[in-house]
């Protein structure tokens, strides 16, 4: 039986001892992924970050979103525990929910003070 033995190895052409050409750099392609029926080709692109939107609210407006924001919060997270031992509320700091911050982002700049010093009190 016959081995085979490829005759171009390293660069060296084995039969005649020569050294072969190096190969040119292949082209610098975008990448790309089909879509749908494989028909048509769509590049690899970064996906964009959304833009931080803000609320355009008047001070009175700010103060009645924060309020409906706040009372909506409180039926997510309750303000405090009772503690058994001692018979009384303990208060905790507001934790807001990520998905309720996802939710009203628009108004989390105004919203997050607010929150935090109606806390405290």
């Amino acid at each position: 039986m016959v081995r085979h033995i490829k005759r171009i190895h390293n660069g060296k052409d084995r039969h005649t001892g020569r050294k072969l050409p190096k190969r040119s750099e292949a082209k610098k392609i975008v990448k790309t992924r089909s879509v749908g029926s494989g028909r048509g080709f769509v590049p690899i692109m970064r996906a964009k970050r959304p833009t931080q939107q803000r609320c355009d609210c008047t001070p009175e407006q700010q103060e009645a979103v924060n309020r409906n924001l706040y009372a909506e919060l409180r039926n997510i997270v309750p303000l405090g525990t009772w503690n058994v031992i001692t018979g009384v509320w303990e208060r905790k700091h507001v934790v807001i929910p990520g998905k309720f911050a996802r939710k009203h982002s628009k108004h989390m700049h105004h919203f997050r003070p607010y929150a935090s010093e109606r806390s405290r009190r």
